[in-house]
């Protein structure tokens, strides 16, 4: 097997956009192509979490109207961000405990939309007090962990001149995160996704309304909740059969009945089980 890392986050820095998995398809079609590796024809499958997550599950809506040359045997991916409005309302706001450490997430989210839309970055511009500047100055060229020591804790919403704003109602934040959520197109490759049953980052209150869609609009889908909690945690536990689901389509195995278990474990059988 073939592994190939895309740079779904591009030059500038994306994140959460539907330019993630043009980047990944754009990435797939290049090592296709490369006669030199003899890929043309080989089937391909698609992994990733949290912000990987992300750029799988666009990659797997595009596909078929952005790069239908791609074969895609499946996509395995966790705790992928959906619904980007109940999100942003929940990592803007102070949150107790552990749950605090999304406040960063909030941050890295109005840094990259505003990079992707620049016609976001005025209006951030206006928002923000003095001291919110300076947080956003200080994340722009940071790593993603440092980043996160920088911004947890500390929600957007206190630093806005305006305490009672909500960013996610703003008709020009509204429209980039309906047009980057999750669920524009429904995948038309076998999917196995999973989260964590308590998820400090990506509550499942807000992924399962999208779960809920896919499976409704008749997803090739297996979505399971794995029985632990925290978001790390969580990447490591779903690691386990997400790897063997991979693994088993890659050697041409079929993947498996589909199956929607919101807090349920795996099937008997299944994979990693």
């Amino acid at each position: 097997m073939a592994i190939n890392i895309p740079d779904y986050d591009g030059k500038a820095v994306t994140w959460t956009t539907n330019a993630e998995g043009k980047m990944v398809l754009d990435s797939l079609r290049a090592m296709k192509n490369d006669t030199a590796l003899g890929l043309a024809d080989s089937g391909i499958a698609l992994y990733g979490y949290s912000g990987g997550g992300s750029a799988t599950i666009h990659t797997a809506e595009l596909r078929q109207t952005y790069a239908p040359d791609v074969r895609l045997l499946g996509a395995a991916f966790g705790a992928a961000p959906t619904n980007l409005t109940a999100l942003l309302n929940y990592a803007t706001s102070p949150e107790p405990g552990l749950t605090g450490t999304v406040n960063f997430g909030a941050w890295i989210g109005l840094v990259m939309w505003s990079r992707a839309y620049p016609e976001l970055a005025h209006r951030v511009e206006e928002l923000l007090t003095p001291e919110g500047h300076q947080i956003l100055a200080d994340i722009q060229h940071r790593c993603y962990a440092t980043l996160a020591l920088t911004g947890a804790y500390r929600p957007i919403n206190a630093y806005l001149k305006d305490p009672d704003t909500k960013l996610e109602a703003l008709p020009e934040f509204a429209n980039v995160l309906a047009d980057n959520s999750i669920g524009h197109h429904i995948p038309d490759i076998p999917l196995l996704w999973w989260h964590g049953m308590w998820d400090e980052l990506i509550p499942p209150s807000i992924i399962l309304p999208t779960v809920d869609d896919y499976w409704n609009r008749g997803a090739n889908l297996r979505f399971y909740t794995v029985p632990a909690p925290e978001h790390i945690v969580n990447a490591v536990l779903g690691w386990i059969p997400a790897t063997a689901w991979t693994s088993a389509i890659l050697r041409g195995l079929p993947p498996g009945p589909t199956f929607k278990a919101d807090y349920q474990p795996l099937p008997p059988g299944f994979p990693g089980a």
